[in-house]
């Protein structure tokens, strides 16, 4: 006689933060988070990333491809299923502004919230070239992440690979440019065209990108002092 299966009848629902969609999940098991512990501890964010997208496909019920989505919805579906799997609250050490005394401060996770903008606005290059951008997924971010160990880049070219995998199309007069088509070198080339006005736009949208966010508010135990923080990322919050 097979021995039973635990817990994978467990369900619970929540939205992607990107389009809305509601699915279903299930908390990750102790199979799950051994895998998540094991690549953690590697250091290593290419495997770190890969684990928890494993485990967020494992434990939601929908066919969704998660490397298709943008790095802020894996955060937080994976936030999520985590407080479903081992609590909803993470207990995380913040220094205090004032004295920097570690403070160890109770967040509840089931409160977190991505703010995600209904559009993304164009931008007006010149007066016959409007840019339009996107939200980069998760795919493109460990390609571009492994590209960059690999050729061991320094930060301001990360900055720019960055931008490069958030630009999605060209439109002129004539056609509509989809950047997905055109070599690395181009599109590399087009944006080193830039003036530093257009490059700060497109710079802001990038440094702006939406992530996990939440206000936390404590009074430090050694001098009292009262602080106020926001917690951002996945980072952040574990």
């Amino acid at each position: 006689m097979a021995l039973p299966k635990l817990n994978e009848s467990i369900k619970y629902t929540t939205k992607i933060p990107s389009n809305g969609k509601q699915v279903k999940f299930r908390p990750y098991l102790v199979k799950e988070e051994k895998i998540l512990m094991m690549a953690l501890e590697s250091e290593d964010k290419k495997v770190a990333l890969d684990a928890i997208s494993d485990t967020i496909a494992a434990c939601i019920d929908e066919d969704i491809n998660v490397y298709n989505l943008p790095v802020f919805d894996i955060e937080y579906l994976f936030t999520q299923i985590r407080s479903k799997s081992v609590g909803e609250s993470s207990n995380i050490n913040i220094k205090c502004s004032e004295c920097s005394t570690p403070n160890q401060v109770s967040v509840d996770l089931s409160k977190i919230k991505v703010a995600v903008p209904k559009t993304i606005k164009p931008i007006k290059l010149t007066d016959d070239m409007t840019l339009t951008l996107k939200y980069p997924v998760l795919s493109e971010v460990t390609n571009t992440m492994l590209d960059n160990e690999k050729n061991n880049t320094s930060q301001t070219q990360q900055i720019f690979d960055l931008i490069a995998i958030c630009l999605e199309s060209l439109e002129t007069e004539e056609e509509k440019i989809s950047f997905a088509d055109e070599p690395k070198e181009e599109v590399m080339a087009f944006l080193e065209s830039f003036s530093n006005k257009q490059f700060e736009e497109v710079r802001k949208f990038v440094e702006d990108l939406p992530q996990m966010k939440h206000d936390v508010k404590f009074t430090c135990e050694s001098c009292e002092h009262e602080n106020e923080i926001t917690l951002k990322g996945t980072n952040d919050f574990f």
